[in-house]
C-alpha cells in the first residue's frame, strides 16, 4: 500500500531532452499528463526560480502573498531594485496541462528519491511566491508609471486632481507641498558635479582636426584636408555662421573652435593645445564634457601662460576639474586681459575653492561672465566668496568689471543668500545677472535677496527657479521687484531638472496673487515674468492675466494653475443626445478667450520693442533667449554638437545617458592620471607648476 508521500509509478513519463541529457534526474511517475518536457527549458526556469528565492528573503523575507497590499503600500516596496524575471509569472503548475514541467522544475530544485512528492509540494510553494511577487512587481510598475504621468487612483495618495491641464507638475508639486527642510532634507553641498557619460576619444579621429588647428587653419578648408563644409556649405543652424567641420571639432568663421562632447579626455588635451599655438585664428575654446581633469586643467594653464592675450572665451563645462587644479588654472587666467568669460559648469571645485573663484573675479580685468553652475561650491562656498567679494576694496567710482554668474544647483541657503545680498549692497556691485535656480534657499534665503534686491541699481535678470520658497517668500521678492529701475526679467518658476536633481519646487499659493498684481501694474522695465506651475486655481490666473492686459512692457508671461476650478461643474450625460463627457482638462470657453486676450497682448507689446515686423514666434525663436541670457557672451559658446543632440533628444531620435555605468572606471582614471613628462614634448611645464600638478596627482 502506498504511503502518502509515494506515489507508485504505473509506466515511465515521456521526456525530450534535445541537447540537454540529465542523468541524474528521477524518473518522473506517468499520470494523466502527457507534455513533453524540454529540458533546457526546465533547466532555465529551476535557475531563475533558485535566484529569485535567494533574491526575494533580501528584501522581504516575511512576504506573504495573501497579504492585501494598499496602493501606497506597493509604490513604497523596493521592487525597483530588486526584481525578478517575468517570466516567473508563469510558472507551470502541478495541476495542469503543463504537470510534467513542473515536475521536472522541481526535481532540479528539490532532489529526492524516486517517487516521492516532497519536491512538487515544495515548487507548488514557491511558485505561489513567486507568481505573487512577479504579480505585485507589474502592478507596482503600472502604479509608478501613473504617478510619473501625475495621475492618480483609488488608494494611491498624490497625483493630480481631476481637471487639472498639467498632470505631472501637478502631481509632484502637490505630493510635496510647501517645501519641508525636515521632511525633505536637501544638501546644503551643492548638486554632484559629473560630467554626462562618455567614451575618450581615439586620436586617429582627432587627428584631421588637430592638424588643420597646428597648420593655422581657420574656418576654412586648403582642399587637401579631411574636413567637409558645416552642413553642407549652409553653416551653422539657424544662424547660417560658415564653418570647417571635420571627424571630430568645428572651426567657425567667427573665431569659435567646438569640440563639445568630442571627448579629449587627458590623453589629448596636451596635443590639442601644442596644435592651437601657432593658430592666432581661434578666440573662442570650447571644450564641454571632455573630462580633461587635472592633467587638462595644468595643460591649458601652461598654454594661457605663455599665449595670455589668444583666448577670450573658456567653455570647459564638465571637465573633472577639481579645486587644486582649478587653483593651477586661476594663477594663468588672472594674467590674462583678453579673457572675458568663463565656463565651469559640472567642475567638482568644492566649498574650498571659494578663495580661486574670488581671485578670479577680482584678478581677471575684463572678466563678464561666470559660470558656476553645479560645481559643489555649496552653501558655505558661496557665502564665503561673497563675504570676500563685498569686503573688496576698490577705489571710488570703480565696479568689478562681473556682469553675470550662474549659481544654479550650488546648494545656497540662508547664509549664502545673505551674503549675496551684502554684496549687492556695496558700490563696487556691477551684477547685471544673477541665475540662482535650483538651489535650497527656501523662505529664509529669498528674503534675505528681497532686502538687497531694491538696493541692487544694475540688476536686470533675476532667476529663482526652485529654490523652496512658498508663499511669504515670493511675497517678498514681488514686494522688493515692484517698481524696480532697471529689472527686466524675474523668474519664480519651476525647473525642468528640479525631480532629477532632487531639489525643491516652489509652491505659491492664492495669497501672492495681490503682490504679483502690484508687480505688474507699477511703472517699470519688467519684461519677462515667470511663474510657472503655482499652487493655485485657473480664479487666481484670471486675476493675474486681467493684471498683464493692463502692462505696456511685458513681452512674456507664465502662470499656470495645477489645482482644479472650484467654479467648475461636474460633467453632465445626456441619453438623448447620446454625446461623450466632456473632457474636465480642456479649458473653458471664459480661460481660452482669457489666454487669446494675453497672447495679442503681448504680441503687441512685442512690435512696439522689436519692431513691428515681429511676430511673436519670431520673438519666441530667438529673442526670448536673449532676454533672458546675455547674447554677446552666450553666443559665443554656442555649439552644433550639443544643440545637435538636444534636436535629436527632442524628436525622441536619441536618449542622452544621464548616468554612467556601475563599474566604470573612466572618471577615476582620468582624475588619476599624470602629465606627460616626454623628453620631446616641445612645451615643457615650469617648474613650479609641475610640483604643483605632481601634488594633485
Amino acid at each position: 500500500m502506498a504511503s502518502a508521500t509515494e506515489l507508485r509509478p504505473i509506466q515511465p513519463p515521456s521526456f525530450s531532452t534535445h541537447q540537454h541529457a540529465t542523468p541524474s534526474l528521477p524518473s518522473l511517475p506517468s499520470t494523466k499528463y502527457h507534455d513533453k518536457v524540454e529540458m533546457d527549458l526546465a533547466i532555465h526556469l529551476a535557475t531563475l526560480c533558485r535566484k529569485s528565492l535567494v533574491d526575494l528573503n533580501s528584501p522581504l523575507p516575511d512576504f506573504k502573498p495573501s497579504h492585501p497590499f494598499t496602493a501606497d503600500e506597493i509604490v513604497s516596496l523596493p521592487l525597483d531594485k530588486h526584481r525578478i524575471d517575468d517570466a516567473l509569472h508563469d510558472l507551470p503548475r502541478r495541476k495542469s496541462a503543463r504537470h510534467n514541467l513542473a515536475v521536472a522544475i522541481s526535481s532540479f530544485l528539490y532532489p529526492v528519491h524516486q517517487g516521492s512528492l516532497t519536491a512538487i509540494i515544495r515548487y507548488e510553494e514557491d511558485r505561489v511566491r513567486l507568481r505573487a511577487w512577479a504579480v505585485l512587481q507589474r502592478r507596482y510598475d503600472m502604479l509608478k508609471a501613473t504617478v510619473r504621468n501625475g495621475h492618480t487612483t483609488r488608494g494611491l495618495s498624490g497625483g493630480a486632481a481631476p481637471g487639472v491641464q498639467a498632470p505631472v507638475w501637478a502631481s509632484r508639486i502637490t505630493s510635496q507641498g510647501v517645501w519641508d527642510p525636515a521632511k525633505h532634507p536637501i544638501s546644503l553641498g551643492g548638486v554632484p558635479a559629473i560630467p554626462m557619460p562618455v567614451e575618450i576619444a581615439h586620436e586617429a579621429d582627432l587627428a584631421p582636426f588637430l592638424n588643420h588647428l597646428g597648420g593655422g587653419g581657420t574656418s576654412k578648408l586648403n582642399g587637401d584636408e579631411k574636413g567637409f563644409e558645416l552642413d553642407g556649405g549652409r553653416g551653422e543652424p539657424y544662424y547660417g555662421v560658415k564653418g570647417a567641420e571635420f571627424r571630430k571639432g568645428v572651426v567657425y568663421e567667427d573665431g569659435r573652435m567646438d569640440l563639445c562632447k568630442m571627448v579629449v579626455g587627458p590623453d589629448h588635451i596636451g596635443k590639442l593645445m601644442d596644435s592651437l599655438r601657432p593658430n592666432e585664428f581661434v578666440r573662442h575654446f570650447l571644450l564641454g564634457n571632455n573630462i580633461i581633469g587635472p592633467v587638462g586643467a595644468h595643460e591649458i594653464a601652461n598654454f594661457i601662460h605663455d599665449l595670455p592675450g589668444r583666448i577670450d572665451t573658456w567653455y570647459l563645462a564638465g571637465n573633472c576639474i577639481d579645486g587644486p587644479s582649478f587653483n593651477i588654472l586661476v594663477d594663468a587666467m588672472i594674467k590674462s586681459d583678453a579673457i572675458t568669460n568663463i565656463w565651469l559648469k559640472r567642475n567638482p571645485l568644492g566649498s574650498d575653492a571659494s578663495e580661486d573663484v574670488y581671485r578670479l573675479i577680482t584678478g581677471v580685468q575684463n572678466l563678464r561672465t561666470l559660470d558656476l553652475d553645479q560645481t559643489q561650491l555649496g552653501d558655505r562656498g558661496v557665502a564665503d566668496l561673497f563675504n570676500r567679494l563685498a569686503g573688496h576694496e576698490m577705489p571710488e567710482g570703480m565696479k568689478l568689471p562681473l556682469k553675470h554668474i550662474y549659481l544654479n544647483g550650488n546648494g545656497i541657503s540662508n547664509e549664502g543668500a545673505q551674503a549675496i545680498g551684502q554684496f549687492l549692497l556695496t558700490p563696487h556691485c556691477g551684477l547685471t545677472s544673477i541665475y540662482m535656480s535650483s538651489n535650497p534657499m527656501g523662505d529664509p534665503g529669498a528674503i534675505a535677496l528681497a532686502q538687497a534686491l531694491p538696493k541692487a541699481p544694475y540688476l536686470t535678470r533675476l532667476l529663482l527657479q526652485s529654490i523652496g520658497v512658498s508663499t511669504k517668500g515670493a511675497v517678498a521678492l514681488c514686494k522688493a521687484a515692484t517698481g524696480h529701475p532697471t529689472l527686466e526679467v524675474f523668474d519664480l518658476g519651476q525647473a525642468y531638472v528640479t525631480h532629477d536633481l532632487g531639489q525643491a519646487y516652489n509652491y505659491i499659493e492664492d495669497d501672492a496673487v495681490t503682490a504679483i498684481q502690484q508687480l505688474i501694474l507699477a511703472e517699470s522695465h519688467l519684461s519677462y515674468l515667470n511663474f510657472g506651475h503655482m499652487a493655485v486655481a485657473p480664479p487666481a490666473i484670471k486675476l493675474i492675466s486681467e493684471a498683464v492686459l493692463k502692462s505696456a512692457t511685458l513681452v512674456y508671461f507664465a502662470a499656470y494653475p495645477i489645482l482644479p476650478d472650484p467654479t467648475l461643474k461636474a460633467g453632465t450625460f445626456r441619453p438623448a443626445v447620446d454625446t461623450t463627457f466632456a473632457n474636465p482638462a480642456e479649458p473653458t470657453r471664459p480661460q481660452v478667450l482669457m489666454s487669446k486676450a494675453v497672447q495679442e497682448h503681448l504680441a503687441a507689446n512685442v512690435k512696439t520693442r522689436y519692431g513691428e515686423e515681429t511676430s511673436y514666434n519670431q520673438f519666441m525663436e530667438e529673442d526670448r533667449r536673449w532676454l533672458v541670457s546675455d547674447k554677446t557672451d552666450v553666443r559665443k559658446i554656442d555649439s552644433v554638437y550639443r544643440n545637435r543632440d538636444a534636436g535629436l533628444a527632442r524628436r525622441r531620435l536619441l536618449t542622452l545617458v544621464k548616468n554612467w555605468e556601475e563599474g566604470d572606471e573612466t572618471l577615476d582614471r582620468v582624475m588619476a592620471a599624470h602629465a606627460p613628462t616626454c623628453s620631446l614634448r616641445r612645451h615643457r611645464v615650469t617648474k613650479g607648476v609641475e610640483e604643483r600638478l605632481l601634488t594633485i596627482a
